[in-house]
């Protein structure tokens, strides 16, 4: 053999060798996020948490670019997306809507679009190929996949839902986005099938958020919406508040039920976010969600 050859095999073991180091420490570190990263919903001082996420996240990513299989990496990615643009990038949005700087609305508007849509596009990978491509597809066909998923599938439709949902929610004038409505609550109703208390009973909010949002041309909608949300705030036994929040913000809003509105968010101020120590920071923004809306108590009614 040449020396050449020899060269050149030695070269292509010891990087087929240093690939799989990279691939076997990204998997084994994945071990440990999966352990660490309910610290951040542990987190009290939510301007500590808001400056934490990005980085977290993209390092995440990093991991996940060198082992892109490993599903709890993806997970992790699919939940910190939509979690970080829900409770930091809408809160931002929400007080440049009150303020009236429509510049900033607009610019937060497309990056909550992009990352709730960077969520569902992680979940689809826990999913597979076919749901990839039946989320754009035809409804009956996505409509099968939806009702042949397993409870091993609850994670990867619920994300998916949520980006879908929440991207929606981000572009209510897009009636291109609007017709994916009928796919994430496919999803939602899956999900509360199969596992109603999952993710402290989020398919069941937001449900309640599309009955009571969505539903115009159905009269009985809102009190749907209603029902799910009662359901959710059932399932950590009110210790969750972000459901009493949502309650208040939509279908109170809707049914123009201010006593509703006004003693749902006293509520959650009268409880204290410690109360639920693994959701502490969910806590914390359905606090700061709901003083905010009762400063523009009203403005709404």
């Amino acid at each position: 053999m040449s020396a050449h050859r020899i060269c050149l095999g030695l070269a292509l073991t010891s990087t087929l060798a240093a690939c799989n180091m990279v691939a076997f420490t990204a998997n084994t570190t994945s071990k440990v996020l999966q352990v660490a990263s309910p610290a951040l919903n542990q987190e009290s001082d939510y301007d500590l948490a808001k400056a934490a996420a990005p980085a977290s996240l993209k390092t995440i990513e990093g991991f996940h670019l060198a082992t892109p299989d490993n599903t709890i990496l993806i997970t992790i990615l699919a939940r910190g997306y939509c979690e970080y643009t829900f409770g930091f990038i809408e809160v931002d949005q929400m007080k440049a809507r009150a303020a009236g700087d429509e510049e900033t609305v607009a610019h937060l508007t497309k990056r909550a679009t992009g990352l709730y849509l960077r969520c569902m596009n992680y979940a689809l990978k826990l999913l597979g190929p076919k749901w990839e491509k039946a989320i754009h597809g035809e409804l009956a066909g996505f409509e099968a996949l939806v009702k042949g998923a397993g409870t091993d599938q609850v994670p990867g439709m619920f994300f998916t839902g949520l980006g879908l949902a929440s991207a929606i929610n981000q572009n209510r004038d897009d009636i291109e986005m609007v017709a994916y409505l009928p796919k994430a609550k496919m999803l939602f109703e899956r999900v509360v099938a199969l596992q109603p208390e999952f993710h402290n009973g989020s398919a069941h909010m937001a449900l309640g958020m599309l009955y009571s949002g969505y539903s115009m041309n159905d009269t009985a909608a809102p009190e749907k919406g209603r029902e799910h949300f009662e359901k959710a705030i059932a399932i950590t036994k009110g210790n969750y508040l972000m459901p009493k929040v949502l309650l208040a913000i939509s279908y109170a809003r809707i049914t123009n039920n201010q006593e509703l509105f006004h003693k749902t968010l006293v509520q959650v101020l009268e409880t204290s976010p410690a109360v639920f120590p693994d959701q502490r920071l969910a806590n914390e923004i359905a606090h700061i969600r709901a003083t905010h809306y009762l400063a523009h108590e009203k403005e709404m009614f």
